[in-house]
């Protein structure tokens, strides 16, 4: 663009930018010209031109009286019948003329519908999380054990390449439950050979500052990577039992589980769907899966159900008991001292008040009312489907959904790789990467250990936080007794 056509005139111009008195010359021009053609008849000329072209039957030509130069406003020809107009406006302006509508009054039901939703919104975050201060002790190192996973999957890659940085037995001493053979074979197939593992008989043997491997069975089991078969999920199975016996002998602190194949164990353990329930019919325990990342913690009232049997599993005492097993957790493992919960809503849009579902107030809803005490903040339901995009999850410690995938898509869509999943409610702490075996990429060198080392970290850190709390709160009124 040249320097002459950047630099043009300034004249006045109107808010819009437009030239002001350019734009009122051509409105004047085309007023006038619109004016002085207006009603003119079908075969008049429009003034200017020839006096020739017009019809010689005109009433000029007869005789008549000549027409104004902007012509006869109520002669039929100008600009057409004026009373027709009127008319055809009257006819408009009745048809504008509506009728006073005025809504109903609302019922009481809707109303208080309606301040629960304000309510839902109005909270003050200004706080932020507080963190629980415990007296500064030792840090032991804990013992943690490591089952194996899938042999055909990557779970004996991850932690091969986990065990590689020698800096973790300066926190903790590892333990892996497996066979020197599924070790060695694993080595070689991702060209680790030099690492190596401290081969224990027994959990008796194992020793601090080493990578120790407990061997669990002595079997030729055979090897097939990529590829889920009944061998593998059963001797996948021993490995977590082995690594379960040492854990109710006391003899390791915390558990990490490598992914597994649930189908391939299923086959040989009827209902079994997953680390989490078989770990709490083997303690005893009330559990809750959450999964924990930097960002974002998670949690689900019901776990790994089909999608048809959820609203089943979605109770008054379901969704209160996750509520109260969230809040302890917080509490206890990740030094939350008053922990802020968001509960979603099991149907669309958190059932629109009743028009998509009826779980929300006559299940969800009273029971994060009961679940209100000081030392919980728990708010809902939520509609899950605006939540994570608005970014409510980050005014909250943690987000309880309903079902699987409510909570889990959104998590491992921020998190993914870098999340850990942590088992609520267990004496024994135990966690396990985010993701799965991972069968395409298994034997390849390829599987990142990101997320089975995060889980070992969070081990540790539940570990340590786990035992001020515990100390903390254990005999309250002995302790303040002292201090007085």
């Amino acid at each position: 663009m040249s320097d002459a056509k950047e630099n043009t005139p300034n004249k006045p111009n109107t808010p819009d930018g437009q030239n002001k008195d350019g734009n009122a010359r051509r409105r004047s021009r085309g007023g006038r010209n619109r004016n002085r053609n207006r009603g003119k008849k079908e075969g008049e000329a429009p003034d200017g031109a020839s006096a020739q072209s017009k019809p010689e039957n005109s009433e000029a030509s007869a005789g008549g009286p000549a027409p104004s130069p902007q012509g006869d406003p109520n002669a039929e020809g100008a600009g057409g019948n004026r009373s027709g107009r009127g008319r055809n406006r009257n006819n408009r302006n009745k048809r504008r003329e509506g009728k006073d509508v005025k809504a109903a009054p609302v019922s009481e039901e809707i109303q208080t519908e309606y301040d629960l939703q304000k309510d839902l919104y109005d909270i003050d975050f200004s706080s932020g999380t507080a963190a629980a201060v415990y007296e500064e002790t030792v840090l032991e190192k804990p013992v943690i054990g490591i089952t194996c996973g899938d042999l055909n999957g990557i779970g004996m890659e991850v932690i091969i390449s986990m065990l590689e940085d020698t800096r973790l037995t300066e926190l903790c001493t590892p333990v892996v439950f497996a066979s020197s053979k599924l070790a060695s074979y694993h080595r070689n197939a991702i060209d680790k050979r030099d690492f190596q593992f401290q081969l224990c008989d027994t959990i008796e043997d194992i020793r601090e500052g080493s990578n120790n491997l407990v061997l669990s069975w002595d079997d030729n089991v055979e090897i097939t990577l990529g590829i889920p078969t009944d061998v593998s999920g059963a001797y996948a199975l021993k490995s977590i039992d082995a690594a379960i016996e040492a854990a109710k002998a006391g003899k390791i602190h915390a558990l990490l589980t490598a992914p597994i194949n649930k189908h391939n164990i299923a086959a040989s353990v009827e209902g079994f769907s997953g680390h989490t329930g078989y770990l709490a019919n083997q303690f005893s325990n009330e559990v809750l899966m959450i999964l924990t990342s930097d960002q974002l913690k998670v949690a689900t009232v019901t776990g790994h159900v089909p999608i048809s049997k959820v609203a089943e599993g979605i109770t008054e005492a379901s969704v209160g008991k996750a509520i109260e097993l969230l809040a302890l957790s917080l509490k206890r493992d990740f030094g939350i001292v008053k922990p802020r919960i968001a509960v979603l809503g099991l149907n669309p849009h958190a059932g629109e008040m009743g028009t998509i579902g009826s779980e929300e107030g006559e299940t969800i809803r009273p029971a994060i009312e009961k679940a209100q005490h000081k030392d919980a903040v728990v708010k809902g339901p939520f509609p899950a489907d605006g939540f994570f995009g608005q970014g409510f999850e980050s005014k909250f410690d943690a987000v309880l959904g309903m079902y699987h995938d409510q909570v889990l898509v959104p998590f491992k869509s921020l998190a993914m790789g870098s999340g850990t999943n942590f088992t609520a409610g267990l004496e024994l702490v135990r966690t396990s990467p985010d993701h799965g075996t991972a069968m395409h990429l298994a034997g390849k060198g390829k599987a990142d250990a990101t997320s089975m080392r995060n889980a070992l970290y969070t081990a540790i850190d539940v570990y340590h936080a786990r035992k001020g709390y515990d100390e903390m709160t254990k005999d309250p009124l002995k302790k303040q007794k002292e201090k007085s």
